[in-house]
């Protein structure tokens, strides 16, 4: 089953879109600091959002806990890796012919009311910039078109004003290209 998930580039600051979705009836619930470094031996020329995601090995810490490892592909072992030993662990991968192509931290804010199925998170992304994300399990079965759909008027009935044509910002084809990419689904 495929997944739609809506990744829009916003244009004012945090604060407008805090107070618009508060002003909306939703409340800020989580806030969080992620440290995001991804791995990968494979060549991530011309690939989708999802599909560089899925050609490389993920370490995620979040509020500067120890980091998770995510994509392992039995490369390997461990589960978390120490966050004081993440210079050893990068040598380690490198000697397994590896290479480092995404160092990110974002803060991420989620929103939600009574009623939602899914939160709206506003991440504030280095070297990007400020971003919408949004899907929502309750629109899984519906075609892909169809989700993109009901995810933009559900957004803009918070208060948002986007349209369909409007595309989202692939987070990880932009670091990797070093100028901004957009896609109909950042889960694409």
């Amino acid at each position: 089953m495929l997944i739609v998930e809506v990744g829009f580039e916003l244009k004012e600051n945090f604060e407008y879109y805090d107070k618009l979705l508060k002003s909306n009836g939703l409340n800020n619930d989580f806030n969080c600091l992620t440290h995001d470094i991804y791995f990968t031996n494979q060549n991530l020329d011309d690939l989708s959002e999802n599909e560089m995601k899925e050609k490389c090995i993920r370490l995620r810490s979040v509020n500067g806990t120890d980091f998770k490892v995510q994509n392992s592909f039995d490369v390997i072992a461990e589960s978390t890796i120490p966050i004081n030993n993440i210079d050893l662990f990068e040598k380690t991968m490198f000697d397994k012919g590896y290479k480092k192509v995404f160092d990110t931290k974002k803060v991420d804010h989620h929103y939600f009311k009574e009623g939602m199925t899914s939160k709206i998170q506003l991440q504030e992304i280095d070297k990007i910039g400020l971003l919408l994300y949004f899907d929502n399990k309750k629109y899984y079965g519906y075609t892909l078109e169809k989700q993109r759909k009901f995810l933009i008027n559900e957004i803009n009935s918070y208060g948002f004003h986007f349209n369909y044509s409007d595309l989202g910002l692939d987070k990880l084809r932009t670091l990797y290209y070093k100028e901004k990419k957009y896609s109909l689904n950042q889960n694409a």
